[in-house]
């Protein structure tokens, strides 16, 4: 089959690390959505394709950007409830 899902694992595993973390500005779902991507093509790539390489790579740089993305998440939500705390009860 080639290389096609491995390239593609890695390539959304890079972008999720990349920029995924911006997303978060305008999307509340959005840091998840490339990492997610980069963890089902690495699977795919992992048992399809013939070079096992970059559907590892792709893998673990979308488990990698999940778990970026959701450590992010929860700092952004526990500053938000903060600081509506802080307006609330000045």
């Amino acid at each position: 089959m080639g290389k096609v899902f491995g390239i593609l694992a890695l390539i959304f595993g890079i972008l999720g690390i990349a920029i995924g973390w911006l997303f978060v500005l305008f999307f509340n779902w959005g840091p998840y959505i490339l990492p997610a991507l980069a963890i089902i093509f690495g699977i795919i790539g992992i048992i399809k394709d013939d070079s096992k390489g970059l559907g590892i790579a792709g893998l673990i740089l979308g488990i990698i950007g999940l778990v970026v993305g959701i450590i992010i998440g929860v700092f952004l939500f526990a500053l938000i409830m903060a600081l509506m705390g802080m307006a609330l009860y000045p």
